[in-house]
């Protein structure tokens, strides 16, 4: 297969050169190709925003490996878990509309068994529901699904925790957020969306991924089996009905999607105030999770990266993007190789952002003398543990315990493809929410991570964050 990632680079650099203000490759696309090696990504686009304006547009390799057709700029990448601030800023919208308030209870719009539910705790991820419909397709009990029959298994699910006392990532909630809204606003999502938010925002080719509907420029979607080989990605092939199947769009037009989070229309700085605000729990702590991201707004992560206040995201499909608030800086990247699989379009996009502004520039962090060494090897511990699957909850603190141990098995899914953590070096202290913070590199064979990890007082982690640059 490495010799198909090669001519997908090639395939690349023919039409970087068309959109790219000068014809020759630069550091982004070198950078970016090697990576597609490394990670075996089969195409890749990414786009740069930056002062309202996209600066660059480019694509490389292959939306469809059978058929040898390349990624373009009219390529359709299914954008996965990136809709969750899109699902956010259509609640916002009709809330601005005056059709429902953020704190209602669920049960206003939809009977539903579960008791003291709101609309925010849906969208932030703090309503206790499991993530119970993302794992449909591993059991593969039907090939398609109606709104109904999706709402119906939603109904029969046991919370994991009460409303407001945790964070527990559930696409189930974001689910229930577009049934509230279509209920609320008394017409079908799409028609509502179309208007306050996509036509708009100038996302014209936004489409619902349906795997029976023909979607010109549609990308193929692969992933990696345990020795590495190109696979196709099945869970693209379900049909879970209008709302719950994944959106699909060029990267250009989730660029747009970008400017717009600048307080542009359809948004307004209300609506991105409240998409970008950290949410708290209901004992006045942040909510937490132990990814690229360690705070989480409505449907859309938040961080500080060296000191910048960054939103970020990424889909399972393989997309990803970040964009430095205070900087009106924005990058997005789009791949074709699931995100479990370690594509990790997050990471590129974090890696493409410190090339153009030091500021975030993690790659250029040069190694440091360990200033508290015995603190740095039990670190050192944490992460192995964690890598591997197998976190010691009593290392966290009460609100990151229940996130570490799911998003735990999620990143230690790509340690069979990295090969043997060789370093681990420590970078650099700063100060976060008045706790320590320490950075530091892992180093794999084939791979590099950049990990953040917070410590309080008591010892006790109450961040942890990575990013595969």
């Amino acid at each position: 297969m490495r010799h198909m990632i090669r001519r997908a680079a090639a395939a690349g650099i023919a039409f970087c050169g068309c959109l790219a203000p000068v014809a020759h490759a630069d550091a982004i696309d070198d950078y970016l190709r090697a990576e597609m090696v490394a990670r075996k990504i089969p195409g890749l686009a990414v786009a740069v925003v930056r002062a309202g304006r996209i600066e660059k547009l480019a694509a490389y390799g292959f939306a469809d490996i059978e058929n040898g057709a390349a990624v373009s700029d009219t390529s359709i990448f299914a954008i996965a878990s990136l809709d969750k601030e899109l699902t956010s800023a259509g609640v916002l919208k009709a809330e601005e509309r005056g059709k429902l308030k953020l704190d209602d209870p669920v049960s206003k719009y939809l009977a539903l068994p579960f008791r003291g539910i709101t609309i925010r705790q849906l969208l932030s991820h703090t309503s206790g529901l499991p993530d119970s419909l993302a794992e449909l397709d591993a059991g593969r009990r039907y090939t398609s699904y109606s709104t109904e029959q999706l709402l119906a298994l939603v109904r029969g699910l046991h919370p994991e925790a009460r409303p407001g006392s945790g964070f527990v990532y559930s696409d189930d909630g974001m689910f229930l957020a577009q049934n509230v809204t279509e209920r609320a606003s008394g017409e079908p999502w799409w028609t509502f969306m179309r208007r306050e938010v996509f036509e708009p925002a100038g996302m014209h080719t936004v489409v619902s991924m349906n795997p029976h509907t023909l979607i010109p420029g549609r990308v193929s979607p692969y992933t990696l089996d345990a020795n590495g080989q190109l696979l196709r990605d099945t869970r693209l092939g379900m049909d879970y009905g209008p709302l719950y199947t994944d959106l699909g769009m060029t990267i250009g037009d989730f660029a747009r999607w970008i400017m717009a989070l600048d307080g542009k229309p359809p948004l307004t700085p209300q609506i991105v105030a409240a998409l970008s605000t950290p949410s708290l729990l209901r004992d006045g702590t942040p909510a937490a999770e132990v990814f690229s991201w360690t705070r989480y707004g409505l449907g859309l992560g938040i961080d500080d990266i060296l000191g910048e206040h960054v939103v970020l995201h990424s889909g399972h499909s393989g997309v990803g993007f970040v964009k430095l608030t205070e900087r009106g800086l924005g990058v997005v990247v789009f791949t074709n190789l699931a995100n479990s699989a370690g594509s990790d379009a997050l990471g590129l996009a974090l890696g493409v952002a410190g090339m153009l502004d030091a500021r975030v520039a993690l790659r250029n962090l040069p190694a440091a003398p360990a200033a508290d060494p015995g603190l740095e090897a039990k670190l050192r511990s944490d992460y192995e543990q964690f890598a591997a699957g197998t976190p010691d909850p009593k290392r966290y603190s009460g609100a990151m315990r229940a996130t570490v141990v799911t998003n735990a098995g999620d990143f230690s899914g790509r340690i069979h493809n990295l090969g043997v953590l060789q370093a681990f070096e420590f970078l650099r202290e700063q100060r976060l929410d008045n706790e320590r913070s320490l950075w530091f590199r892992a180093r794999y064979a084939s791979a590099t991570f950049y990990v953040r990890v917070s410590i309080s007082s008591e010892g006790l982690i109450t961040r942890l964050g990575w990013w595969h640059l």
